[in-house]
């Protein structure tokens, strides 16, 4: 079933793990989708999709404020509207806070605040002309409950989670939905690199810490963006989905 048949949607961060899952998905059900990332190197891995018709690639670093307008006028210009808006992108630093520089600080909240921000910012007058459109801001469950060594992390994502309650409240009168995903354990290239040199082993120790046995995946992240992004999510505004095997619960 095309779900997002004649929809366009944008996807920061999506060259790998959570964006190219959920890229993947869209262009699935009928989306045309521009795909955006950092590393030009990992875009070629989006090359089926880009063959098909479906997606076009733009080099991006969601932080600096003018990359928006060159995003939204490919888009425009491909595609010739812009319903959804995924801000995947973000990045993580875990440290003590003796060892958290002021750098450190400034990086969390521009990878994954500003961005946001910069995001929402630029799409909106193209979904307030055309009626409506819907963004998924992709957060984290460290943003409710955070873990000692995450300050920095945590503040950001939590502060972007309230940039999305406040964005759905605007929204509404313009029928533009904002919602959150907040994914907890997710085996994706940024947990990868943090598990060290044995990461299949620590794979294995993850999954027990999580109430369902087992981390997640990128595509179980792909599948609720899906569904916050259609139709049959049209009366969703303003929530935050955790999608963690339970680990939020208790």
């Amino acid at each position: 079933m095309n779900r997002l048949s004649k929809k366009v949607a944008i996807i920061t961060g999506g060259t790998a793990g959570i964006g190219r899952a959920t890229a993947e998905l869209m262009v699935a059900n009928g989306a045309q989708v521009v795909i955006t990332g950092r590393d030009l190197e990992r875009s070629k891995n989006l090359q089926p999709l880009v063959d098909q018709g479906q997606a076009i690639f733009v080099q991006q670093d969601t932080s600096d404020e003018k990359t928006w307008s060159v995003v939204t006028d490919a888009a425009m210009k491909a595609f010739g509207r812009i319903d959804i808006l995924v801000n995947n992108a973000g990045r993580i630093i875990v440290k003590p806070l003796d060892k958290l520089t002021h750098d450190d600080m400034h990086l969390m909240v521009a990878a994954n605040l500003d961005s946001t921000f910069l995001g929402m910012r630029a799409v909106w007058p193209h979904m307030v002309a055309q009626g409506g459109g819907v963004i998924v801001n992709v957060s984290a469950l460290m943003g409710e409950r955070t873990v000692s060594i995450g300050l920095a992390y945590s503040a950001a994502k939590g502060a972007q989670q309230a940039l999305s309650k406040s964005a759905a409240l605007e929204g509404a009168a313009h029928n533009i939905r904002v919602n959150s995903v907040l994914p907890g354990l997710i085996w994706s290239d940024g947990w990868k690199r943090m598990a060290g040199p044995e990461p299949d082993k620590t794979k294995a120790n993850l999954g027990p810490t999580i109430p369902m046995g087992r981390v997640g995946e990128p595509n179980e992240i792909a599948h609720a963006i899906l569904f916050l992004a259609s139709d049959n999510a049209r009366y969703i505004t303003g929530v935050e989905m955790a999608i963690d095997g339970g680990k939020s619960a208790g």
